[in-house]
């Protein structure tokens, strides 16, 4: 099972952004079960750092996060040190 980390939450957060991160965790999931994501809240964006469980998940998840985002018209800010990294790290700007 995928574990998630939130940090520096509310207490409350917007349906829409619950939704995202159902819609996000849901995806990621579906393509590999084992990984970690942790997710921080700042002060006016969310950014997350996915970690797969095996470096051959990569570039799949890469594309899937993509698709889905592209799905939803959502801007997403990718890191470009994916390959020495072995991690995921992207960040979603929202409206308070």
């Amino acid at each position: 099972m995928m574990e998630i980390t939130r940090k520096f939450f509310p207490d409350t957060i917007p349906d829409n952004e619950e939704t995202y991160f159902q819609l996000v965790s849901g995806m990621i999931e579906s393509v590999d079960e084992l990984s970690t994501l942790q997710i921080l809240k700042l002060k006016d964006r969310y950014s997350f750092r996915l970690s797969p469980s095996h470096p051959k998940y990569n570039q799949l998840l890469l594309k899937e996060l993509l698709k889905l985002h592209n799905l939803y018209s959502i801007h997403v800010d990718i890191s470009k040190s994916i390959k020495t990294s072995g991690t995921i790290n992207f960040q979603i700007g929202f409206v308070e």
